[in-house]
């Protein structure tokens, strides 16, 4: 029976994600999906694959650039089955959250409720409407198994958990912090060998990474360790958690947020709590210190905060049953009623709360990629090698190259050339293309 109920669970838990999250398996490549999978394209198999044995090496989010090289070679310049493969990374993530959260707290109540807190969030849209924000996505899979290796005692696993999560994303960055805390609330002592073992793996992948001006040239990955920019990015990301503008918290409002969930777990005692107050805190650090990057972010760090909210449910629950209402205490491990009719409150709480928030919808989609490929797909299917094309009034900024990385995706040819606006003196285009009222025609 026991079997039964836990299929169910997984059932409802997908079922819930798909429900809510389903459009964006259909939504085009966007924002940086063809610079990313264009530059995957480009590194030769050795390349991507010796990358990834060490997080010391220069090579951008490696693991992200295993996914994109990968995914294009299997699907080509095909958005679905990026999607597929992106949506079952963020399917496995939940069954991960359930994981950890069992291994930490030793309640099924509270791996329930801390894979649907953290399953869904309307404002992390980013995760599913544009598949450049995969790197997030796999840093959070790979974070998560770092985790559950290390509670588990398994030292090696934790470390090729924690190589490939420092590879997907730099989120995974905050790890040791958080075992740290681990290590010292329940076995009282400061790390294992393992433990320090990922601090000089992080500190060496942070100097290499960092030795340009900063992180992969772009000036908004500029690392700034002070005060200001850590509130600048804190307050937006604290107040959206919540389902609030981004600028609804002020500096005050945001320290007592983190005050209350500290001094709350201290309080208690309560090492479930602690832990996951660690994971709410340290988890974004990574990308506190630089240029606001947007709520989707946040998808890792969600997971602490459902982590922390689960067991203030059921523990907060199970005190007033015991010492108001007088009543015994439920088994950690059982599918009682009542833990079913929490669960099932929780969720419909949830609902009600996501469905009033309306800050971003799946509608808001870029389609200019989209359009574009369609009309190669639609006026040249088939493309001579190294030939040239001519797009009048297309709607990119001229410091933008996507429509030639998606005419060479398209095609799979590196020799293609891409002219805009004007007709290169002397030059013979195979196609050209003008933009007129939203859509692509021969010209």
């Amino acid at each position: 029976m026991k079997h039964w109920k836990s299929a169910a669970l997984a059932l409802f838990l997908a079922a819930w994600f798909l429900s809510r999250a389903w459009r964006g398996l259909f939504v085009y490549f966007q924002g940086d999906d063809m610079m990313n999978t264009y530059q995957a394209w480009l590194l030769p198999w050795w390349k991507v694959l010796a990358a990834n044995l060490t997080p010391f090496t220069t090579v951008y989010r490696p693991f992200g650039s295993l996914y994109y090289k990968a995914a294009y070679s299997v699907f080509g310049f095909h958005p679905l089955g990026f999607r597929v493969v992106t949506y079952s990374f963020m399917l496995l993530n939940i069954a991960l959250m359930y994981r950890l959260a069992r291994l930490i707290t030793g309640s099924t109540a509270v791996a329930a409720l801390t894979a649907l807190l953290g399953s869904y969030h309307p404002r992390l849209m980013d995760l599913f409407l544009n598949n450049g924000t995969v790197y997030d996505v796999l840093a959070c899979t790979f974070v998560l198994l770092a985790l559950c290796s290390y509670v588990r005692a398994k030292p090696v696993w934790f470390l090729v958990s924690f190589v490939v999560a420092l590879n997907s994303k730099e989120m995974a960055a905050a790890v040791p912090l958080i075992l740290l805390v681990y290590d010292w609330v329940w076995r009282r002592k400061l790390g294992s060998m393992a433990l320090w073992i990922s601090f000089a793996a992080t500190a060496i992948a942070f100097k290499v990474k960092t030795a340009a001006p900063s992180f992969a040239n772009v000036p908004d990955y500029g690392v700034h360790v002070n005060l200001h920019q850590f509130l600048s990015t804190a307050r937006p990301l604290t107040a959206e958690l919540f389902y609030l503008p981004g600028g609804a918290f002020n500096t005050f409002d945001t320290v007592l947020v983190f005050t209350a969930i500290w001094g709350i777990a201290l309080a208690f005692r309560s090492k479930p709590l602690l832990f996951a107050a660690a994971f709410a805190t340290f988890s974004p650090l990574p990308v506190n210190f630089i240029t606001y990057r947007g709520f989707f972010v946040m998808y890792l760090p969600l997971v602490g905060w459902a982590m922390y909210f689960a067991v203030a449910i059921v523990q907060g629950r199970d005190w007033v049953v015991q010492q108001i209402w007088k009543r015994p205490a439920l088994s950690a491990d059982g599918w009682e009623p009542e833990r079913i009719s929490l669960f099932l409150f929780t969720t419909l709480a949830l609902f009600l709360v996501q469905s009033g928030d309306a800050v971003r919808s799946f509608d808001q989609v870029d389609r200019r990629a989209e359009n574009l490929a369609r009309a190669f797909e639609q006026f040249a299917p088939h493309f001579s090698p190294g030939g040239r094309i001519l797009l009048l009034h297309a709607p990119y900024p001229s410091n933008v190259y996507d429509p030639l990385f998606i005419a060479r995706l398209a095609y799979r040819d590196l020799a293609i050339e891409v002219d805009r606006e004007e007709r290169r003196p002397g030059e013979t285009y195979a196609l050209i293309l003008d933009y007129q009222d939203g859509h692509y025609v021969p010209n």
